[in-house]
């Protein structure tokens, strides 16, 4: 039977850079509406003053990833059976197609980042937001260098 390691590039190192975190504690939920209108005025308020990045946030966000992608990658690689594997000289391979289901889950995890990052945009430092002009460069300090996920299935994938 296959084995996957499902631990991404995003969480491995010693280290995580700032810009990581402030990125993941974007995937946090909204504030819920208040149900009396005294309570909903002040929902209102707090909506519109900016409220930074708490380390709470950014702990449960990287949690929150993790747990995403890992959750991806195991149900893909239940589903998969002998016929999505092909012999070569070097034993056996996946099969294009099911690569690029991998990569297809790397891909959004990346692309959800990516679009939660741009809808609370408000809430990161003026640095941070430059980076969202910039794709590859928001993909690289999300901690996969050169936009490059080695799989450790026998493949990389490239992010775009």
């Amino acid at each position: 039977m296959l084995e996957f390691i499902t631990s991404s590039n995003i969480t491995k190192g010693a280290v995580l850079k700032p810009l990581l975190k402030l990125i993941i504690a974007c995937c946090l939920g909204s504030i819920a509406a208040s149900v009396s209108a005294e309570e909903d005025r002040a929902a209102i308020s707090a909506k519109k003053e900016v409220q930074p990045i708490t380390q709470a946030e950014i702990q449960q966000g990287l949690l929150n990833m993790q747990k995403r992608l890992d959750t991806r990658i195991e149900k893909w690689g239940q589903s998969l059976n002998s016929d999505d594997f092909q012999w070569t000289w070097r034993g056996r391979k996946l099969k294009p197609a099911k690569r690029e289901e991998v990569c297809d889950i790397f891909q959004d995890v990346v692309d959800e980042m990516y679009q939660l990052a741009v809808k609370n945009k408000a809430r990161l430092g003026p640095e941070e937001q430059k980076l969202l002009s910039n794709r590859s460069l928001f993909i690289e300090k999300l901690g996969y260098e050169n936009n490059r996920v080695n799989t450790q299935m026998g493949f990389d994938c490239y992010l775009h």
